[in-house]
């Protein structure tokens, strides 16, 4: 007996119901790829994490379990970490949204020596693999690279001392050296990392340039977003954690910001020896404060 054609259409509907779920659960897994280098992005790269769901982390390098330090620790349902991986199962407290900042060391002396990543709860797109790849510098390197650091303070220590009689120094004298230091492979740095950025743009990278122990200088590189590509920053404000207002000098640009992120941003500080240490906020805006960029809790790496 011939069906009818409704039965006809709500049987092949029930097949290719049956036929994706069914592809849908043996597709593979997705496994992301995260590198680990050193200098890289200020912001922590995310991974979604999902309550009740399993996100396993794979470690090219050995880590120390012992050292790691992981946000909410107490409240995951599931937490396993050997030297190579770690197992992670949210509980249901977590809400969606929620961040947790996760911190991992490296077992060897190479650099970089740890990887930071934030975990953000997302029950409708888990990461149920990601595996971290490190990008290792033994330090035997960095040792030669601050030999020719050291090479090319002695260039610029004559300009800083001229900057230094005259304090703020003339418009003409500050550009000169701060164009020196716009590529910071040539001085000695130190990068940072923010735990927040608000703002139309990406951060590339924020290093603390130091040239002598009464002159520093923060280097921010930034990558626009499209409303803000030919964005210049106006004016600056460094706020430590207690709320105190650290001096700066008006940001120095040789031109708008660049697509690739080339073009640095750099602040002169007048109180160097007060960012040794400690959690900064950093806010740049530009003339009229019509975009604004803000950087929370900056700190040393």
């Amino acid at each position: 007996m011939t069906g009818s054609p409704t039965f006809i259409v709500l049987a092949w509907g029930l097949l290719w119901a049956t036929l994706a779920e069914s592809a849908a659960v043996d597709a593979p897994a997705v496994v992301r790829r995260i590198d680990v280098q050193a200098g890289s992005l200020a912001t922590p790269p995310e991974v979604r994490i999902s309550p009740g769901l399993s996100t396993t982390l794979f470690f090219d390098a050995r880590i120390r379990p012992e050292q790691l330090a992981l946000e909410g620790r107490e409240r995951f349902q599931r937490f396993g970490a050997t030297e190579d991986h770690l197992v992670l199962v949210p509980s249901p407290t977590f809400r969606e949204g929620e961040r947790l900042r996760l911190e991992v060391r490296f077992h060897d002396g190479a650099v970089p020596d740890r990887a930071v990543l934030n975990l953000v709860v997302d029950a409708t797109r888990p990461e149920r693999q990601v595996e971290l790849y490190r990008h290792a510098r033994s330090a035997a390197s960095y040792r030669q690279e601050v030999e020719e650091l050291r090479a090319g303070m002695l260039r610029l220590e004559r300009q800083v001392q001229q900057l230094q009689r005259s304090r703020a120094g003339g418009e003409a004298t500050r550009e000169s050296l701060v164009a020196d230091i716009q590529d910071v492979s040539t001085i000695r740095h130190r990068h940072w990392a923010a735990r927040k950025v608000t703002g139309d743009f990406i951060v590339r990278g924020v290093s603390l340039v130091r040239l002598s122990p009464d002159w520093a200088a923060l280097r921010i590189l930034l990558v626009p977003s499209e409303a803000a590509k030919d964005w210049r920053a106006a004016g600056a404000a460094l706020t430590g954690a207690q709320g105190n207002r650290l001096r700066t000098l008006p940001p120095w640009q040789a031109g708008p910001l660049d697509a690739a992120g080339h073009s640095p941003i750099v602040i002169v500080l007048e109180e160097p020896e007060a960012v040794d240490t400690g959690r900064y906020t950093l806010e740049l805006w530009d003339e009229g404060r019509k975009r604004t960029l803000k950087l929370e809790g900056l700190q040393a790496r």
